[in-house]
C-alpha cells in the first residue's frame, strides 16, 4: 500500500519566486517535485510494511526449509535402513553358506577316519 508524503507546493512555490524563479516556472517545477515525491520516494510507513512482509516471508521460507530437511532426512533413513537390511541378509545368507560347507567338510573328514 502506497502512502504520501506531505509535499506543501504553495509554499515551494513561494520560495522558488522569492528567489527570482517566475512563478509558472516555480508552478511547474513544484508540480514535477511532487509528483516524483509521490511516486518515488517511501516513507516510513512503507519501509515497516516491507519489513514486516520480509521477515513474514523469510519465516515462510526457514519453515519450508526445515520441513524439507526433515522430510529428506526421513527418506534418506529410511533408505539406509533398507540398505543395511540388504547387507544384513547378504552376511548371514554368505555365513550360512560357509557354516553349511565347514558342516560338510566336517562330515567328509569324519566319513574318511
Amino acid at each position: 500500500m502506497r502512502h504520501t508524503i506531505p509535499f506543501d507546493t504553495y509554499a515551494y512555490v513561494k520560495q522558488l519566486t522569492a528567489a527570482g524563479v517566475p512563478e509558472s516556472q516555480a508552478e511547474v517545477h513544484a508540480r514535477a517535485l511532487a509528483a516524483l515525491v509521490d511516486e518515488e520516494l517511501a516513507t516510513k510507513r512503507d519501509i515497516e510494511e516491507l519489513r514486516i512482509a520480509t521477515k513474514r516471508d523469510i519465516d515462510e521460507l526457514r519453515i519450508a526449509s526445515q520441513r524439507d530437511l526433515t522430510e529428506t532426512e526421513l527418506r534418506l533413513k529410511a533408505h539406509l535402513e533398507g540398505e543395511l537390511r540388504k547387507q544384513m541378509l547378504w552376511f548371514f545368507a554368505v555365513q550360512t553358506g560357509l557354516l553349511a560347507a565347514a558342516v560338510a567338510v566336517i562330515v567328509a573328514i569324519v566319513k574318511l577316519v
